[in-house]
């Protein structure tokens, strides 16, 4: 569970910006219902943790990039030791538009739970060395106070009584590699649970292409019991199909030689022994190899005849489908093995391709009382999604850029309009399109723009 990220003098973002998944304690939204509510109490039952979060913000505002900076703290702690060698750069992007960054190191740190512990790691890096780095810990049954874990100064790594497994190992690490990462890969206890945690349970991706199809498809394949969720999930929003197959390329062969029939002409007889001869030599040879095979996804639809009476299914492949049909297949296994194991999930542009009614019904199932520990953090454009009946003013953030090109970053919860925090019964959509809480384009000479462009003469009349 995340609980809070940090970023600064990354890509759009100059100062030190928080992104919270705390809810605030005094508002009580969504928490009532039998069956959803929108937040849970962390491990010490002390705050509530907010199940979902949607980052609103004009084009270029920097939501993208807060999400980039997850990936890169992700990623940087999973391959920093393993993948870089001496010398190797960074390549880390700071805040360009300002000679008050210049040669100043990039700011990362999150705070998040691992079972009962509350962990906070951060480190500051150039594109050439780690400047900081430290680990800290708080357990369930503990005080307030973090036990420090380590700290690191450039080369100057102290681990402390709490960290035994970091001790001998500070000549190991590279000046650009973590400290972490580094005693996770000489197997660590608490350094390789950490890691872990980042490679299975954070998982940041794209809304804008389908590259988590694979992963779908070898759950589709593997869990009898998600096939049977996604053949329901489809048949319940009515998209078309009444069944998804998925064959792997020698099933598929397998299902074409059958088709053939009996008595073929010589011809044809002699090619399809030298495909059956084919076949078997290739299955040898795939023997004891763990490559992902070749799929062919296919759905079945009702076809019926002039009078509209059923005739048989038509089977189509998958490619013909709809390509926001395509995109809710490919979210359908992280999003359900987010909910069903506890993991945080992080998307650009979740509702891209996507309606609205469908992008908010994927948002509440993270909002059901059955989820405990999974959350969503996701970018959007969709203003409908901006209603009282879905968040909680906590939930919804925004980001912003200064006129000196860089992000802010705030929460609608926190967000002042004319002195006076934002109502619950307030028109969130509405007041946001008014430009109430900012982040939205400035289009105040679009219309100068239209007339000069296109030289309009009833627009020049106005």
């Amino acid at each position: 569970m995340v609980v809070q990220f940090k970023v600064g003098n990354y890509l759009s973002f100059k100062e030190v910006a928080v992104f919270s998944m705390v809810g605030y304690m005094p508002i009580k939204e969504h928490e009532t219902s039998p069956f959803l509510s929108n937040v849970f109490y962390d491990p010490s039952e002390k705050i509530k943790l907010l199940k979902s979060s949607v980052l609103y913000g004009a084009n270029g505002s920097g939501k993208s990039n807060l999400l980039s900076a997850m990936h890169f703290f992700r990623k940087f702690i999973l391959t920093s030791s393993n993948q870089r060698q001496a010398g190797d750069q960074i390549k880390v992007l700071p805040f360009l538009l300002s000679s008050e960054t210049e040669g100043l190191p990039s700011f990362f740190e999150m705070i998040f739970y691992i079972e009962d512990t509350r962990y906070r790691f951060g480190f500051e890096t150039d594109n050439q060395n780690i400047h900081a780095e430290w680990l800290f810990a708080l357990g369930k049954e503990s005080s307030t106070k973090e036990l420090k874990l380590f700290s690191r100064q450039f080369q100057q790594i102290q681990p402390t009584k709490h960290f035994k497994e970091g001790k001998g190992l500070e000549d190991k690490t590279r000046p650009n590699a973590l400290f972490l990462s580094t005693v996770a890969q000489l197997n660590g206890n608490i350094a390789t649970k950490i890691l872990r945690w980042f490679q299975e349970n954070f998982n940041v991706i794209s809304g804008l292409e389908n590259t988590t199809i694979s992963y779908t498809v070898s759950k589709f394949q593997e869990d009898e019991d998600f096939r049977k969720i996604v053949i329901e999930f489809f048949k319940s929003i009515q998209i078309g199909f009444e069944e998804l197959a998925i064959l792997e390329e020698e099933a598929l062969l397998d299902t074409t030689l059958a088709a053939l029939p009996k008595v073929l002409p010589q011809e044809m007889d002699t090619i399809l022994t030298q495909l059956k001869k084919l076949q078997e030599t290739l299955r040898v040879a795939q023997e004891g190899k763990s490559e992902a095979k070749k799929v062919a996804i296919y759905t079945q639809h009702k076809k019926f005849d002039k009078a509209e009476n059923f005739l048989r299914y038509e089977t189509l492949d998958f490619n013909l489908e709809s390509k926001g049909t395509q995109k809710i297949f490919s979210l359908l296994g992280p999003i359900f093995d987010t909910i069903q194991k506890g993991k945080v999930l992080v998307v650009d542009e979740l509702d891209s391709r996507l309606h609205t009614l469908l992008t908010k019904e994927l948002v509440k199932f993270f909002h059901l009382k059955i989820n405990k520990k999974a959350q969503l953090i996701f970018a959007s454009h969709d203003t409908n999604l901006l209603r009282k009946d879905i968040f909680r003013r906590d939930q919804i953030w925004f980001a912003e850029k200064n006129k000196l090109g860089a992000t802010d970053l705030y929460s609608l919860v926190e967000y002042k309009v004319n002195q006076a925090t934002v109502r619950n019964d307030a028109s969130f959509e509405k007041d946001y399109l008014l430009g109430k809480y900012g982040a939205i384009p400035f289009l105040g000479n679009i219309q100068k723009f239209k007339t000069d462009f296109f030289d309009d003469p009833q627009e020049q009349e106005k």
